[in-house]
């Protein structure tokens, strides 16, 4: 697997739509904007030599060791990738909660990928707070989920909030990013989170430059993954309910605590990132859902198929790491997530609360429940882990990453046939495992039809 090196010290039931006692008054929806908002200026151009870091529409990608590069082609789908620079004061927080301490300049950037017209935007934003756990920006959600998010007309934007991101742009393209600044060591990441604010508030009322022209944005939806989880739970906390410019958010792999507001919030879970049975116990509430995927990795195939050839493209001499089991689970996560973002939007929008998904199973506090195969028992199942042909383990060892990126090793033959000895009942267990994931509103018609044919693609020599 092809990882730069964080620098020392970097820290990488049955369903139903509601449950007695979860029904609560309707969400509150972010008012009008107020308070700072960032001066945008840009696009910033695009040449030869210089494009966003880790652009879709940049310089060719090679193939990796794992396999093919899945590439993003934005024209297809009538989109359009722009970069601007975002300039303005910060409020810095105390740690204690929403009390202004100080303030700090900056300067940083925000990649837009929208429609070309406007008359095809959906009217949700996603705002993905970079992650940097590796040392650089990388956008995880919008590498699990730009297909649904072109589909569906959504507009996303990447925002560089944290230190590290932005330090690390400044030497990776000298001209390009040279401005670049959110505080020095001694602030930490403590700008992050009125940058945050900022940002939103600039999508719906610009200053500057508008970045979204004729664009009119009703409903942003805060997302992140890992460690940008776990900062967009500390501004969930602690900011949001001062600022208010956030309909809803998506906390992804990471368990932070969550006070419990009127806004929206959904936590998604890997089987990698859930750790103990009194992690699975969290609950569900009036404006809070957590849904757990049995068979999925922090960082899955889908996702690192997409990224990885692009941190390669940019970091040439990046190394891959050895891993003591197959890495890479093959069930797609991101159908739950492309999910997940549909019932959030009709949360805000409809008041209509997502259903309520199965917890992983478990043994002890700390022991996971799984079958013969060693798959995981319990949360949300999609066709690819319940009708298995393979072991799909949030786990694995070896080098310093490989731990989230599971393990993906193939039944043997003999068991595969023992498992499936007819087309017909392989077929069947297909069909009734997706028709019903579809019910329980954990995957989409879209993914659904797309995990039946991959599925029916199947073919075994005993059949």
């Amino acid at each position: 697997m092809r990882m730069p090196c964080p620098s020392p010290g970097r820290t990488a039931l049955v369903p139903v739509i509601l449950l007695l006692g979860l029904v609560g008054t309707p969400p509150a929806q972010a008012e009008e904007v107020s308070g700072p908002t960032a001066t945008v200026s840009g696009p910033i151009p695009v040449t030869a030599d210089s494009y966003p870091f880790m652009s879709a529409d940049g310089p060719e990608v090679s193939p990796i060791e794992e396999g093919d590069p899945i590439e993003v082609d934005l024209a297809a789908h009538g989109y359009v990738e722009q970069e601007y620079l975002l300039e303005g004061t910060a409020a810095l927080h105390s740690p204690e909660g929403g009390e202004v301490v100080g303030e700090a300049p900056y300067v940083t950037r925000m990649v837009v990928r929208r429609p070309v017209s406007p008359r095809d935007f959906s009217g949700t934003t996603f705002l993905e707070w970079n992650n940097v756990s590796f040392g650089q920006d990388i956008e995880i959600d919008w590498f699990l989920s730009n297909d649904y998010f072109m589909d569906e007309g959504h507009v996303w934007v990447g925002l560089s909030a944290q230190r590290v991101g932005v330090d690390a742009l400044r030497p990776w393209d000298t001209e390009r990013y040279a401005d670049l600044h959110v505080g020095g060591p001694e602030l930490a990441d403590a700008p992050a989170f009125d940058i945050y604010s900022q940002t939103a508030r600039t999508l719906r009322s610009p200053v500057g430059v508008d970045p979204l022209p004729g664009f009119d944005v009703s409903t942003i939806i805060a997302t992140g993954h890992s460690q940008s989880a776990r900062y967009l739970s500390d501004y969930h906390n602690r900011i949001h309910p001062h600022h208010e410019v956030i309909d809803a958010f998506m906390i992804h792999g990471a368990p932070t605590a969550l006070v419990e507001g009127r806004t929206p919030v959904m936590r998604l879970m890997a089987e990698t990132d859930v750790r103990s049975r009194a992690e699975s116990e969290e609950t569900d509430t009036a404006y809070f859902r957590r849904w757990e995927v049995a068979g999925t990795a922090h960082v899955g195939r889908t996702e690192y198929l997409t990224f990885a050839p692009l941190i390669a493209r940019e970091n040439p001499g990046t190394t891959p790491q050895t891993c003591d089991r197959p890495p890479l689970t093959r069930v797609p996560f991101h159908h739950v997530l492309n999910a997940a973002y549909d019932h959030l939007i009709t949360w805000v929008e409809e008041d209509v609360a997502p259903p309520v998904a199965p917890r992983l199973e478990w043994e002890d506090a700390t022991t996971a429940s799984r079958d013969e195969h060693g798959n995981r028992l319990g949360g949300i199942r999609l066709v690819e882990h319940e009708v298995a042909t393979a072991l799909n383990h949030g786990n694995n060892t070896g080098d310093p990453f490989c731990f989230l990126m599971g393990t993906y090793v193939p039944f043997e033959e003999e068991t595969l046939q023992d498992l499936y000895p007819r087309r017909s009942g392989y077929v069947a267990q297909v069909l009734r495992t997706v028709n019903q994931a579809q019910r329980d509103g954990h995957i989409r018609p879209e993914d659904a039809s797309e995990s039946r044919r991959a599925a029916l693609e199947a073919d075994y020599p005993w059949w």
